[in-house]
């Protein structure tokens, strides 16, 4: 999860500067040109003539590797749900003896939804459909906060018996079957809560509730309230999309110097976040005919 830094801005004689320099940057020979720029865009191209159909996008189709979370779009990854159909998430809510909760579950139910769900069927053109099911009550941990010894770089013991314990507890009320996805909230103000441990945990020795493997899990460890749309930054790794924001070795400078604030999994914080073109044609809500894969040096033109 990015960091959000205080926000930086050109002045006037810097965008003067920049006009009067008359320089355009070239377009390399082979790029990928997306025609979804906005949900009227795509309404617009898919209920008339497509403009990418003189030109096929398989050549600007990278390839999927064995990489983590790859940038390939030639295949799906079969072992990560893909968000073209409408998904539940349920979110359970874990208290420990050591801390009374300051908080309810509704009040950091609310924290994330129903802003995750609106960004994504914004962001898919209304082709994903979340569906937020967040208990009404505490789940009772069977150890203190502290013993689970939590932040950002977790021991893989010390995580594993989090979510055994976690899994444990929210089982005989809550039925992991009817779940696509998982949320593990954990009450804020327990001392042993670290609000920069909050990540997709994927395992490769799937938990096993209710007939059913569960094999990655949302460790939500957030305060109240939280970061800006930082559930559905996490959310987007259940999805199979990397992180694109650079992490100093120092954990003091800049997040924000591979994609800034252009994709939500750069950072969360810009004004109006959304994911880059290509990872809509990753998660199926582009269409290959909305994508136009330019090759060569000569002029192209594309009609929005």
């Amino acid at each position: 999860m990015p960091r959000q830094l205080p926000l930086k801005a050109l002045g006037r004689d810097a965008f003067q500067a920049l006009s009067r320099a008359g320089t355009r940057p070239r377009l390399r020979s082979t790029a990928a040109v997306f025609t979804t720029l906005s949900a009227v865009a795509a309404t617009s191209i898919l209920s008339g003539p497509s403009a990418a159909e003189p030109f096929a996008a398989a050549p600007c189709a990278l390839r999927r590797t064995e990489a983590h979370h790859s940038e390939g779009v030639d295949t799906w990854n079969p072992s990560y749900t893909r968000p073209v159909r409408p998904l539940d998430a349920v979110m359970i809510f874990l208290s420990f003896p050591d801390a009374a909760p300051l908080t309810t579950p509704a009040e950091l139910a609310a924290d994330h939804f129903p802003a995750t769900s609106r960004f994504y069927a914004q962001a898919s053109y209304g082709r994903f459909t979340l569906r937020a099911h967040p208990l009404g009550h505490w789940i009772r941990m069977p150890r203190p906060s502290t013993a689970y010894a939590m932040h950002r770089d977790w021991d893989v013991r010390d995580r594993a018996a989090y979510l055994r314990d976690a899994v444990a507890a929210a089982d005989p009320q809550v039925d992991f079957s009817r779940y696509d996805i998982v949320y593990l909230v954990a009450d804020p103000d327990a001392p042993g809560v670290d609000s920069d441990a909050t990540k997709v945990v994927n395992l490769n020795t799937p938990l096993r509730a209710d007939g059913t493997d569960i094999r990655r899990v949302v460790t939500v460890f957030e305060r109240h309230p939280p970061d800006r749309l930082v559930l559905a930054h996490e959310t987007g790794h259940v999805f199979d999309l990397p992180d694109l924001y650079h992490r100093p070795a120092d954990g003091k400078g800049d997040w924000d110097t591979y994609v800034g604030d252009w994709d939500l999994m750069g950072s969360q914080f810009a004004l109006s976040p959304d994911l880059f073109a290509w990872h809509k044609w990753k998660l199926g809500w582009l269409d290959p005919r909305q994508v136009v894969c330019v090759q060569g040096t000569g002029p192209t033109r594309l009609t929005l």
